[in-house]
């Protein structure tokens, strides 16, 4: 896509986007640690279906599978750096049983990172995922979100987990709040 024909990250509405591309693809439950980058996504969410907020990603994993054995289509968003506590749950969880569960994964520690705590994840979260066999979908444009996160929540439906790893030039600043 030409750059005068790219949607400027600073142009409101993604987030609606994004959380439109899970309720349009059945995603009818989200859940997630509370974090600020991701709460647009989940405000917009909890005008639709149920959000639930809880401590730990790792929770987060298995009370979307939970879900899931119940019969709904959750999905869970996290910020990367949490990625290393929802390990366990979605190896030894998730994914033997093939539950599917869309992730969408604020990313972290990446070009313009100001947090050095930050950067070890940020540059692992990719492989961690690809070694876990989950397929990760970078997203840094604003007119591709809506259709990653529906295609990343059908993959789920398939009992397929997927990711959705939204590049820093979407998200705010951690130390300003502006965009990048």
């Amino acid at each position: 896509m030409a750059s005068a024909d790219r949607i400027s990250a600073d142009q409101p509405g993604w987030e609606s986007a994004l959380a439109d591309g899970l309720l349009s693809a059945g995603c009818d439950a989200a859940v997630l640690v509370p974090d600020k980058r991701l709460e647009p996504i989940a405000s917009r969410l909890r005008s639709r279906v149920a959000v639930r907020t809880l401590l730990q990603e790792e929770e987060c994993v298995a009370h979307a599978g939970g879900q899931v054995l119940a019969g709904g289509r959750p999905a869970v968003l996290m910020q990367c750096s949490g990625l290393g506590n929802a390990l366990n749950a979605l190896a030894s969880f998730v994914i033997p049983y093939g539950l599917g569960i869309p992730l969408v994964i604020s990313m972290r520690g990446t070009l313009g990172e100001r947090n050095p705590a930050q950067v070890p994840m940020g540059r692992a979260t990719a492989t961690v995922l690809g070694a876990l066999g989950i397929q990760a979908f970078a997203v840094d444009d604003p007119g591709q979100v809506q259709a990653t996160a529906a295609g990343i929540t059908d993959m789920a439906g398939a009992g397929v987990t997927a990711a959705m790893l939204l590049g820093q030039e979407l998200l705010p600043s951690a130390t300003t709040g502006a965009r990048r």
